[in-house]
């Protein structure tokens, strides 16, 4: 089984509370660009201890959205992937099994929906 989805499942997670669609690019990036509708903003360099640390209260003042249980789905996506994949092998040593990135990032995003 792929640890990647495509452009098209990640456009199908707008309003699926089901899955926690997670931008961990830094919040400067997203001001200059915007993000992915859904998704959520943790840093990569605050990821491992946000998933490991934050109580559920914490984590829904600031995302407004339930703390993943490791059985949550969860999509990472950066700017180009890379940032991603490291984001899917930090959820996957937290124990986060029913985790995936999309690697096509922002710019994969903003290429196949005419975003700017």
């Amino acid at each position: 089984m792929s640890d990647e989805v495509t452009v098209e499942y990640v456009k199908g997670l707008k309003n699926d509370k089901n899955v926690l669609l997670i931008d961990v690019r830094e919040p400067s990036e997203l001001e200059k660009t915007g993000t992915i509708p859904g998704s959520i903003n943790i840093p990569l360099a605050t990821l491992e201890q946000t998933l490991q640390s934050s109580s559920n209260e914490d984590f829904q003042n600031l995302y407004k959205r339930d703390k993943p249980s490791l059985d949550t789905a969860l999509v990472f996506s950066c700017h180009m992937g890379r940032r991603s994949q490291m984001a899917l092998n930090a959820a996957k040593k937290l124990g986060y099994m029913n985790a995936k990135h999309y690697p096509g990032g922002w710019a994969g995003w903003a290429k196949e929906t005419n975003t700017n």
